[in-house]
């Protein structure tokens, strides 16, 4: 990080995550974004979130919407500089209203995540709009299945072989999340990522992926190499916390808390 920089060098991520009763998974994204150095954090939440985010992470600007509002989230989108759109915001008509306008009107690079992929899933047509290249898709195995229509276990004989069909076809970069979790694009080498343990399977790991790919983009790298960045560093951060916590009592809250002393070892290794 230059010596000479402030927080718009590092760019700007606008997350759209939380329904009512949900605010976790938009903090979680949000804490993971400026864990790996985004300069600034806005969060676009249902209404009923604002307040405990803006306790929870005041670092962050927070809105909150009751109805669907296309000239705000408009201006939200122009403000931004990645989306990472997804996490925790259920599967209403105003969710779909949201995401229909994040792929059709946003410039940006985006990451989708969680609900946005289920989303997908429900409107096959709102795949046409990913093919410009600035889409990162992280399902896990269930989430991949709903969007290809192929079985989990159809899925799993030969992952890398759908993995590269599905990013020709649809022109993402695609983080198929697993015990492995694979990323692939088009035209470039599959990454098979080996940092991870048990302790990471809990509630949330997935949102502070989101926040953590979301928060590289920011910063300048494409959509490939944050995916490849972010699946590395949040599965470090899941070794360290295991060692120190034990692989039972590792919360989401507590990968975020890793991602510091993660990159920090890669930097001095």
């Amino acid at each position: 990080r230059r010596a000479d920089s402030n927080k718009g060098t590092y760019g700007k991520v606008l997350i759209i995550a939380g329904s009512r009763g949900m605010a976790g998974a938009a903090f979680f994204s949000a804490c993971a974004a400026y864990r790996t150095g985004a300069g600034l954090v806005q969060i676009y939440t249902a209404e009923e979130n604002r307040g405990i985010l803006q306790a929870l992470i005041p670092e962050a600007i927070v809105s909150g919407y009751e109805q669907f509002n296309e000239k705000e989230l408009r201006a939200k989108l122009d403000w931004a500089d990645t989306v990472c759109i997804g996490p925790g915001i259920g599967m209403s008509e105003i969710s779909e209203h949201i995401l229909n306008t994040v792929l059709k009107e946003g410039k940006v690079p985006c990451m989708i995540d969680a609900d946005g992929l289920n989303l997908l899933a429900e409107n096959p047509k709102l795949m046409g709009c990913l093919s410009d290249g600035n889409y990162v898709l992280t399902p896990h195995m269930k989430e991949l299945s709903r969007l290809t229509g192929c079985s989990v276990e159809n899925l799993k004989k030969d992952r890398k072989k759908l993995l590269e069909s599905f990013t020709k076809q649809y022109g993402v970069t695609l983080v198929q999340k697993d015990a492995r979790t694979f990323v692939g694009e088009a035209g470039r080498y599959t990454y098979v990522n080996r940092t991870g343990n048990a302790s990471m399977a809990k509630a949330g790991s997935g949102d502070v992926l989101a926040g953590m790919i979301a928060g590289f983009m920011a910063q300048g790298r494409t959509p490939y190499d944050a995916a490849v960045l972010g699946v590395y560093l949040h599965g470090l951060a899941g070794e360290l916390a295991g060692d120190s916590l034990g692989s039972y009592s590792v919360l989401a809250g507590e990968l975020t808390d890793y991602i510091g002393t993660a990159i920090k070892k890669v930097m001095n290794d």
